[in-house]
C-alpha cells in the first residue's frame, strides 16, 4: 500500500508486516509544527481523523512517563478513546509514545508510535512510524481508515501551522 497525491500530500508505506509509516511535509518551521502537534489547544482543532469527527477531550502530559488521552466523537454520536504514555520527548525533534485504541470492531493492542520532526530549512517533514505487536493488529489498524483519517487530520494541521506562522496584526 502506498498513497501520495498532491491533494493529500500524505505518503503511507508498509515497510514491514508490523509497521505503518505516515510521511507528510509542511511549509512551516519545525518549532511551529511541533507546537501544533503537542499543544492541546491546537490538537483539539486538527486531530479528529475523518471529516465529521470531533475531538471532545484532549489531555497531554508531555514528559517521559506522562500520559495522553484523546476522545473522538463520530458523526453517528459514538465516542472512543485513544490513549498512551510518552516514552521519549525531545522538542522539537521527536516524540515516542504508546497508543491504544478502543473503537469496537476496530480495536487493537498497544502500538509504539515514533514521530520525527525533520527540519527541511524552513519546512518540516513529519515521519510517524506505528509499530504494532503483530501483522494482524497492523492490518486491523489499516482497515480502520487510518489513511483517510490521517490525510484529513494532517490537512487541518497544515492550516493550524500556517495560521501560527502568520504575524500577529
Amino acid at each position: 500500500m502506498s498513497a501520495a497525491t498532491s491533494e493529500s500530500k500524505l505518503s503511507v508505506t508498509l515497510p514491514s508486516d508490523r509497521e505503518i509509516v505516515l510521511t507528510r511535509d509542511f511549509d512551516a518551521p519545525r518549532s511551529l509544527v511541533f507546537e501544533a502537534w503537542t499543544t492541546p489547544e491546537h490538537v483539539m482543532q486538527w486531530w479528529a481523523g475523518c471529516d465529521g469527527n470531533t475531538l471532545t477531550a484532549c489531555e497531554i502530559d508531555l514528559r517521559v512517563g506522562g500520559a495522553w488521552r484523546f476522545v473522538v466523537r463520530g458523526p453517528d454520536g459514538r465516542a472512543y478513546a485513544v490513549k498512551g504514555v510518552y516514552r521519549e520527548v525531545v522538542p522539537p525533534e521527536r516524540v515516542v509514545h504508546t497508543q491504544v485504541l478502543d473503537v469496537g470492531a476496530h480495536s487493537w493492542s498497544e502500538a509504539l508510535v515514533s514521530v520525527v520532526f525533520e527540519d527541511l530549512g524552513g519546512g518540516t517533514r513529519i515521519t510517524q512510524t506505528i509499530l504494532h505487536p503483530t501483522k494482524e493488529a497492523r492490518d486491523e489498524h489499516l482497515r480502520s481508515g487510518i489513511e483517510t483519517g490521517a490525510a484529513a487530520s494532517l490537512a487541518r494541521l497544515e492550516e493550524i501551522v500556517q495560521s501560527l506562522s502568520q504575524p500577529a496584526s
